[in-house]
């Protein structure tokens, strides 16, 4: 995507700031809210009407057409798929049982939208980089500001390596787990959702705004409570209401960790692609990927609750062990009713581990339509000394530990394969084993610096989010 910016001047305006950094200046940060704001102000009207207009009217010839036939695309999603498996309109997962590297690329990273075609900058200028804009506001801010996507690029950014996985991650083994435990498969009709397998869950670098740059400009006060981040835009084009995106996160967790939270604007060194938020994105370390709101166009810092679809009937944990928060007096509704909060919203992630193999599905009513396995097919192996290779991670502690058993025998402790950067990134493992001829059953489990195990089961919810037992991977040795 162009811009009308030479890579010199992209190079000065973009202030690098490390871990060890000092705090930023805040007279630097005021100084800076006043430019940004005057140059807001002298915005064409032409630009600000093509920024809230948005048009899905490019040309009339398919994207299949438009790219060629040298791979898989589809017109609901912007880069090629051939390294995802098929979900459908709104999803695509990752082919775990490919994983050999730290960092994900973007080619082989998870998609999750909410409405199927993702928005596109030729196609949508609302979230083209030269009419995309950000609005600051609430009643828990000083001053109101609008950021351009140059304003954006001229506050110091950061980059941290991080985990983001989506909270129906490992769904599918919901429905595998109640057939291990009765022989037959009782939860297919009560959870929900996409079968990522263990695909919805991917490692990148992400250069970001923190959230504490943008808190000093405005003035973000004491009694704040929630921040709103909003997008208003992951909508299907046919539909004639309105987007829905957003959801409330607790100022108690951003004023934790203001530095860690922010608008990101690069993954893996480039530029955020369409599929993944582009031109901004929210980035929640650590929390269910649906806090990591695409596609922002709103901030709103308040002294009360916000109460969002993907905060009250989405991503809520519904089901006889899970209570439904209660409103407060005050709190905010954006389409959705207070009768309409079904359970607490998922949040910090569990600790989980893979193996680099397809698990067996055998009751999933979903299986992607390329996964690589028939139903009940196992995958093989050959016999002798094999060395399993694998991925763990506890984003809200960091990994301690990962175990591995074959056959139900006793734990034993995996290698960690370094590095382990810290709690918000995964760690890869290995162990050597004996393949002997035969059918095997391999299970992981990863232990956090918090004491947090993952354990034999866990309780069902309509959802079927945050399964975090520990997997299991039925294989043939030939």
């Amino acid at each position: 995507m162009s811009r009308k910016r030479s890579p010199a001047q992209d190079e000065a305006i973009v202030e690098k700031t490390g871990e060890d950094s000092p705090a930023p200046n805040r007279r630097k940060f005021l100084l800076s809210a006043a430019a940004i704001g005057a140059g807001t102000a002298a915005a064409t009207t032409e630009a600000v009407a093509n920024a809230t207009r948005g048009s899905w009217v490019e040309d009339d010839t398919p994207l299949k057409r438009r790219r060629g036939t040298d791979g898989r695309y589809s017109d609901y999603f912007d880069k090629r798929l051939d390294r995802l498996t098929d979900m459908g309109k709104k999803s695509q997962g990752a082919k775990w049982w490919e994983f050999d590297t730290y960092i994900t690329p973007t080619e082989s990273f998870f998609i999750r939208n909410e409405a199927p075609h993702v928005p596109r900058a030729r196609c949508d200028s609302r979230v083209h980089p030269d009419h995309w804009k950000l609005k600051i506001e609430g009643n828990a801010v000083s001053r109101e500001l609008t950021l351009t996507y140059n304003d954006l690029l001229k506050l110091p950014s950061r980059t941290i390596v991080a985990t983001l996985e989506c909270a129906g991650n490992a769904r599918t083994l919901f429905w595998e787990q109640d057939t291990y435990k009765t022989g037959k498969n009782t939860a297919k009709k009560q959870v929900g959702g996409n079968s990522w397998g263990l695909g919805g869950i991917g490692q990148a670098e992400w250069t970001y705004v923190p959230l504490s740059v943008i808190m000093d400009m405005v003035g973000v006060k004491k009694n704040a409570k929630q921040a709103l981040f909003w997008s208003g835009i992951d909508k299907d084009p046919k539909s004639k209401g309105p987007s829905y995106t957003g959801r409330g996160h607790p100022m108690d967790d951003i004023f934790a960790r203001p530095d860690d939270i922010g608008l990101a604007f690069k993954m893996n060194g480039s530029d955020l692609g369409a599929d993944h938020g582009a031109p901004v994105r929210m980035i929640v370390p650590g929390w269910c990927g649906a806090a990591s709101i695409k596609w922002l166009t709103k901030l709103k810092f308040a002294d009360h609750n916000f109460w969002a679809v993907l905060n009250s009937r989405k991503h809520v944990f519904k089901g006889p062990m899970y209570a439904p928060p209660t409103p407060e007096p005050g709190d905010e509704f954006l389409y959705v009713r207070p009768d309409e909060i079904h359970g607490p919203a998922a949040a910090w992630l569990k600790p989980k581990s893979l193996l680099t193999l397809p698990i067996v599905i055998e009751q999933d009513y979903k299986r992607p339509r390329d996964y690589p396995l028939k139903r009940g097919e196992l995958p093989t192996v050959a016999a002798g000394l094999q060395t399993m290779k694998g991925f763990a991670w506890g984003p809200e502690y960091g990994i301690h530990k990962v175990e591995y058993r074959i056959d139900g025998g006793a734990w034993r402790e995996a290698r960690i394969v370094p590095p382990n950067l810290g709690k918000y990134t995964w760690v890869r493992f290995e162990f050597p084993w004996e393949a002997v001829r035969g059918q095997h059953v391999i299970e992981t489990r990863a232990t956090d610096n918090g004491g947090q195990v993952q354990p034999q089961t866990v309780p069902y919810n309509t959802g079927g989010f945050d399964f975090w037992a520990v997997p299991r991977f039925d294989v043939k040795v030939v």
